[in-house]
């Protein structure tokens, strides 16, 4: 998987000579780790998670695929690292991050805001948690880009039309389409559409 150094240093809306400086390197240096042209040692992976506020497991882009990150709750401070990107909530089920706006978007539209969060959000839900499929972690955009076909779930209050445009959908360069024309594009990914691998069952 893609490391993501460079996601979580612009996340925190650091420019590359301000984050070599805080971790003690030189920018040609910081720009080789996020390029993967070079790999940091152990401490300077630690030191950039404490910069970043986030996991080493994030920076290495290995958050998604180890289960037992959902053990591990996420800090609320560290949730702007999470932008983009779905969390877990034992009380709401799966949220889609909007760091930009401190919000918290639910699969049917509507938001709330970080400071309104009751309980622990998780990168993964625990094993048997969801009452409905998909019982799975929702990709992420890069990872939609390498697939062939999805599962598609629409985020809208309307549960008529999230029903109708559910389904599987064909991955084609700039967007999905399913075999009825119906498209989404990467553009609206997270706003408006959530996919997952395409051996869901609906």
């Amino acid at each position: 998987m893609p490391k993501q150094f460079k996601t979580a240093r612009q996340i925190n809306k650091l420019k590359v000579i301000e984050a070599a400086e805080k971790l003690g390197v030189s920018q040609p240096t910081l720009s080789a780790w996020e390029g993967e042209r070079k790999s940091p040692s152990m401490d300077s992976l630690e030191n950039m998670a404490d910069l970043y506020g986030v996991t080493t497991d994030f920076l290495l882009g290995r958050s998604d695929a180890q289960t037992q990150d959902y053990k591990q709750p996420i800090p609320l401070q560290s949730l702007p690292a999470f932008h983009g990107r779905p969390v877990w909530s034992a009380a709401y089920g799966w949220l889609l991050v909007n760091a930009a706006d401190g919000l918290l978007t639910f699969p049917d539209g509507h938001t709330m805001p970080f400071t309104d969060i009751i309980g622990e959000l998780f990168i993964l839900a625990p094993p048997f948690s969801e009452a409905e499929p998909p019982h799975e972690t929702p990709l992420s955009r890069s990872e939609v880009k390498r697939q062939e076909e999805i599962w598609l779930e629409p985020i809208s209050p309307d549960s008529s039309l999230r029903k109708e445009l559910q389904g599987y959908y064909h991955v084609k360069g700039r967007f999905v389409e399913n075999e009825y024309g119906n498209r989404f594009y990467l553009d609206t990914y997270g706003s408006k559409w959530l996919a997952f691998h395409s051996e869901t069952e609906p």
